[in-house]
């Protein structure tokens, strides 16, 4: 087993350092080895980071739309995505399951299925869902 430290992470993959530290905090699964204060990252754990900086960057999802993938694909799928197996169909799939809660219209979700490839529209196709579910609980 290869293990890396912090600093050749985070070179790697383009983070600060500070980042993974934190991310350590928001995401369970993400737990390299520690001894004493130095931190070793595993293969397994390197592929996580990738997956979850992929879709923070890249794709456009929040902390806790990351979260909500853990719990839903598990971090197979994050590791799969970080070795970028992951099909675009299973990241639409992802998506879609995420903003099911959402009230839209089947025109709004047609159009946020189409959207997907284009980012910024996403973003306010995702916000008008995000304002919805909002604004349920208000009289």
């Amino acid at each position: 087993m290869i293990l890396r430290g912090i600093a050749s992470v985070s070179e790697e993959l383009d983070l600060q350092q500070y980042v993974l530290r934190y991310w350590e905090t928001q995401f369970s699964h993400l737990r390299p080895i520690r001894r004493g204060r130095t931190r070793y990252y595993r293969q397994d754990d390197v592929e996580l980071v990738a997956g979850i900086r992929h879709m923070l960057h890249r794709q456009g999802f929040t902390i806790a739309g990351v979260k909500q993938v853990f719990k839903n694909k598990g971090p197979a799928f994050v590791r799969s995505i970080g070795r970028s197996e992951a099909a675009g169909d299973a990241y639409l799939d992802t998506c879609i399951g995420g903003i099911e809660e959402a009230e839209l219209s089947p025109e709004q979700r047609s159009a946020l299925a189409a959207a997907l490839s284009d980012p910024a529209m996403c973003r306010a196709l995702a916000e008008v869902a995000v304002a919805q579910v909002a604004h349920r609980g208000d009289p």
